[in-house]
């Protein structure tokens, strides 16, 4: 349970500690497990405070320094640290979902997981995680805000970053082992020699980045925007880009021709994609029009499907593990017993479809997508329009709802934990 205090009593707790620091007397400033939440703290100077457990939630921390700080699981939600000094800190534990930190000093913080334990005598606890990805409850800093923040050197292992604008972050030699960067725009950032090692990048930008030494080993660059970026000075060692179309099993552009003559005409031109089973890992099938086709089965592990149109088709049991899906227009689509695993569905469009007839005259009903046991495991379904979706026994632990439409879905038996 954390304290309250009254303004006067910070106020005086801050004076005190500004003349401890200069070793004028006064004493070190303690707000451990103290609620700080609503205060307005800009350009205060806590280097070096005991700020163990505290609650800096809603808190205006702009330039606030804290080098040297004690802040094991403070929690900064909807904090704004913008060009704060976070140098050196030991973060881990910290909740910064909603945070902003544009311009921040974050050298050599460490931003691992890890949970504050109070125990029966009154000591404090931290505790830090090293595990598998699922099950596991990752240092949480979706959504945050991270442009032109200096994060050199900093420790970001098992993060989930999933949303978080880095444009322009300087993370050369940072190590961000294993950590969750779903759709991170990563524009313009340094990344030389930074550690990347078993990141989930999916749907990442990463447009114009520098990174020269740094290291991607098993890492899956298929779905990522790499538009300026030289890859070859960087260890690269398992890691999956982009798959040549031509090197598919089948011709894919004659399919996709044969397709849409037959959506154009209704069936009367042209013949249906049927590919159930086919290997499409990795492959680059961005706005492609798939609407209505037969793709039961099919591996699209780690594929850029950004943009396409997959209304009425048909992916049950289809294997989307990491696959980027930012867009897709999937109406009326069937995702039964499908993997979608830290898949990114960001502003997908899974509302139901209307039902046409033989002349393309509406019939006044509407068919909803399926995705009835569906493992949706850590996907990334920021403002995706789930109206009426069937999503009886998902799983959908550790996904990203935020703004997601979820009106009249049907969560009968899905699995729902907390993001």
């Amino acid at each position: 349970m954390r304290k309250n205090l009254t303004p006067s009593q910070i106020v005086s707790i801050l004076r005190d500690h500004k003349l401890w620091l200069k070793k004028e007397g006064g004493a070190q400033a303690d707000f451990t497990l103290t609620d700080l939440s609503g205060n307005n703290f800009t350009r205060v100077t806590l280097r070096g405070a005991k700020l163990v457990g505290a609650a800096f939630c809603d808190c205006l921390l702009i330039g606030v320094d804290f080098e040297g700080a004690d802040l094991y699981a403070a929690d900064f939600f909807n904090a704004n640290l913008a060009q704060a000094n976070l140098k050196g800190c030991d973060l881990r534990g910290t909740y910064l979902r909603g945070a902003v930190l544009d311009h921040a000093n974050l050298e050599g913080a460490d931003l691992r997981d890890g949970t504050l334990a109070v125990g029966g005598t009154g000591e404090i606890k931290f505790l830090a995680h090293r595990h598998e990805l699922k099950g596991t409850q990752l240092a949480d800093l979706t959504g945050v805000s991270l442009r032109g923040a200096r994060l050199a050197r900093a420790t970001i292992i098992q993060t989930d970053l999933t949303g978080a604008s880095l444009t322009g972050a300087i993370l050369n030699d940072a190590d961000l082992t294993d950590s969750v960067l779903t759709d991170v725009d990563l524009s313009g950032a340094k990344l030389m020699n930074a550690n990347l090692s078993g990141v989930n990048l999916c749907g990442a930008n990463l447009a114009g980045a520098d990174v020269r030494g740094a290291n991607f080993n098993n890492v899956n660059l298929a779905s990522c925007n790499l538009e300026g970026v030289d890859l070859s000075k960087a260890k690269m060692q398992n890691a999956k880009t982009t798959r040549d179309l031509v090197a598919l099993s089948i011709d894919i552009r004659k399919v996709l021709r044969e397709h849409a003559a037959w959506i154009a005409t209704l069936g009367t031109q042209g013949t249906r994609a049927v590919l159930d089973g086919l290997d499409f890992s990795y492959v680059d099938f961005r706005s492609f029009n798939l609407s209505g086709a037969s793709l039961k089965r099919v591996d699209f592990t780690g594929a850029n499907l950004a943009g396409m149109e997959l209304n009425m088709a048909d992916l049950t049991g289809a294997n989307l593990e990491n696959a980027n899906m930012m867009g897709v227009q999937m109406r009326g689509a069937n995702f039964a017993n499908a993997l979608l695993l830290y898949a990114n569905l960001r502003d997908a469009d899974a509302s139901p479809k209307e039902i046409l007839d033989r002349q393309g005259l509406s019939t006044n009903k509407e068919w909803p997508t399926n995705f009835s046991k569906a493992d949706l495991y850590g996907a990334n379904l920021k403002r995706a329009n789930l109206t009426r979706a069937n999503l009886t026994g998902a799983n959908l632990e550790n996904a990203k709802t935020i703004d997601a439409n979820l009106k009249d879905a049907d969560l009968t038996s899905a699995i729902m934990k907390d993001e």
